[in-house]
């Protein structure tokens, strides 16, 4: 039995993935969310540390870190102080601590925010090592068999592009100069270069997209059974290209329980253009608006049996 958990990390994305078989789990954690979470009223959001811990997870398997946005990895900290893990996939693991110096940075909001993810991501690869976790840069699409029933692909869409973005984060770490348009745009591009997550169990394919921008992998898509929209729904998650490859029978948006009108997120047009090809909608916090009614939950939570049948919320007992 495959169990699937979209935590209720608010505005961020956390999905635990845990394959029992008998006596074993298997356990693994995509993204970790925010180190906390801002609540509005009557959600029932956590940490992903929280989250694990009140299902008595002491220990992962597998960590995958989909890309460097505080949403999505800003969480790890509070989850090594619970949680052994094993195995860590992420685009890049920076060597020794940073020499990062602001005064050759672009003054420029997203530059400096990227500054901030760098230094606390170097600080967060030494602590990993330090626990003896297992660190897999990947680099480009590879292959993962997590256990003999559950089997993943890790996507890397641009290999070139984000070897320049890796390239670029290293010379910044190590206080050399880069040029101010490659700053700028290695920070941009860490939504569209957003790794993502594809899962085959018992017949049925879970498709985990991260951050990554509809219109940049809406060539590449193929059918899945559910479905994590990539950028928590806005108004760059989807394109009907995108949607009419994935024909996707389930799909949950990880976000907070407030609407953004400056990122348009999530986005009516992008949640309608889901339902018009027939799949059933969910989101992870008490989201609301004139257009759909809030459900309170830690999690939206979907099971896969071992003959493939899938248990959305509403029919597990």
């Amino acid at each position: 039995m495959l169990k699937l958990h979209f935590i209720n990390v608010a505005d961020g994305d956390s999905v635990l993935v845990e394959e029992r078989q008998g006596e074993r789990t298997f356990r693994l954690l995509v993204d970790t969310g925010r180190p906390e979470p801002t609540a509005a009223p009557g959600s029932l959001c956590c940490t992903a540390a929280a989250y694990l811990e009140s299902l008595g997870v002491t220990a992962l398997d597998a960590l995958v870190i989909t890309h460097l946005h505080m949403d999505h990895f800003g969480g790890l900290r509070p989850l090594l102080e619970r949680v052994a893990i094993s195995d860590v996939y992420a685009g890049s693991f920076p060597q020794g601590p940073s020499a990062l110096d602001r005064e050759k940075l672009a003054d420029i909001k997203t530059v400096r925010g990227l500054a901030d993810h760098l230094e606390r991501w170097a600080e967060d690869c030494e602590r990993l090592r330090a626990l003896g976790c297992r660190l897999h840069p990947v680099t480009e699409t590879v292959p993962v068999t997590f256990t003999d029933a559950l089997s993943g692909r890790i996507v890397c869409h641009d290999p070139a592009a984000s070897a320049v973005q890796r390239a670029a984060w290293t010379e910044m770490l190590a206080g050399h100069d880069v040029p101010e348009g490659l700053q700028y745009w290695s920070s941009k591009y860490r939504n569209p270069g957003s790794l993502r997550l594809r899962l085959g169990y018992a017949g049925r394919t879970v498709e985990l997209a991260g951050d990554c921008y509809g219109a940049a992998w809406e060539d590449e898509a193929a059918p899945c059974d559910i479905l994590k929209v990539p950028h928590h729904a806005d108004a760059k998650a989807l394109t009907e290209a995108l949607v009419s490859r994935l024909r996707p029978a389930y799909a949950v948006v990880s976000c907070g329980a407030e609407y953004n009108p400056k990122k348009d997120r999530p986005s009516r047009a992008a949640v309608e253009l889901l339902e018009r090809q027939g799949a059933r909608v969910f989101f992870t916090d008490s989201f609301a608006a004139p257009w759909h009614e809030p459900a309170r939950w830690r999690a939206v939570e979907f099971i896969i049996k071992e003959d493939g049948d899938i248990l959305p919320p509403g029919r597990q007992s």
